[in-house]
This record gives C-alpha cells, structure tokens and sequence, in this order.
C-alpha cells in the first residue's frame, strides 16, 4: 500500500470526523437511549426494590395467615381480644380501675 499523498488528506478528513461523530452518537444513545446503560441501572434499582418490598409483603402476609389460625383454633386468643378490645370480664372477677388524678394547676408567676 503506497502512502498517502498530500492530494488525499484532505478527502480523508471528511470521512473521519463523519465516522466519530457516528461513533459518539451510538455510544451517546448506549449509554442515554431507551435500552441504554442508565435504563438498565434504573431498572435494577427498581427490580431491587420490589424484591425487598415483596419479602417484607411475604412476611407480613405468613403474620396475617397465624392471626387468622389462632384465632380459628385457639379460644384463648379470642379471649384474649375479648379482654383487650372489648373489656369483657368473665363472671366473678373484679375489674379494678385506675384514674389518673388530675394535675393542680401550675402557680402564675409574676412578671
């Protein structure tokens, strides 16, 4: 292959800028594009996200799925709400109530 002459430079520079600006444009739309780089990062971020929010979801559905068996199969815990919700006592106990007294008012000071 001979060497380029001084005549066929200049025709080759055209040709080059034109082939890098080709270039960045398709590293610029792999990186920015739709289905570029960035896309793919966000999308496993969020992929990420709904992972974890599934599990916490899981767990608290197996929670939920206990409460309902205890309460299906275990009359203490019906008592047990019973008691709590609706202050239910069974018959011959004593319910003792506390109050809170209430606070003496606090002296005005004089300016």
């Amino acid at each position: 292959m001979a060497p380029l002459s001084a005549d066929d430079r200049p025709a080759l520079r055209p040709r080059l800028r034109l082939v890098a600006i080709l270039l960045l444009a398709l590293v610029a739309a792999s990186v920015m594009g739709n289905r570029g780089l960035l896309r793919l990062y966000e999308m496993r971020r969020a992929r990420a996200a709904l992972t974890r929010e599934i599990g916490e979801l899981a767990a608290a559905n197996a929670a939920l799925a206990e409460e309902v068996r205890a309460l299906r199969t275990d009359p203490s815990r019906i008592e047990a709400i019973a008691r709590e919700e609706l202050g239910l006592v069974k018959p011959g106990e004593l319910v003792y109530e506390f109050r809170a007294t209430p606070r003496p008012p606090a002296p005005i000071e004089a300016r």
